[in-house]
């Protein structure tokens, strides 16, 4: 079996908020602000994805190998000046809201 790794970023948007981790189209668990969770999965191809309400990140493709930790980090797009723009991230952008991307 693989394990699967996941750190959420410690920022401000979204902080009293859960983020749904999603594997292979279910619903795995949840991730809070600046927590790292792990998570059992079988060997092969899998798409990864979070979401917060109607937002979220882009799916993200990977294999694992039976003995791996693929791991990956989350954390808002909403930074600095761009917490100005977070009505139009939302509304046009959606999944770009989160990002999502794998770490070594």
């Amino acid at each position: 079996m693989a394990l699967l790794t996941i750190t959420r970023d410690s920022g401000y948007a979204d902080r009293k908020r859960a983020y749904k981790i999603i594997l292979d189209g279910e619903r795995i668990g949840e991730i809070r602000n600046g927590e790292t969770k792990e998570f059992p999965i079988g060997p092969g191809m899998h798409a990864l994805l979070l979401k917060i309400d109607w937002c979220g990140s882009g799916t993200v493709e990977f294999v694992a190998d039976p003995d791996e930790r693929p791991t990956f980090q989350v954390k808002s797009s909403l930074r600095g000046l761009s917490v100005l723009f977070a009505l139009p991230r939302i509304l046009f952008t959606p999944k770009a809201y989160l990002l999502l991307e794998r770490t070594s």
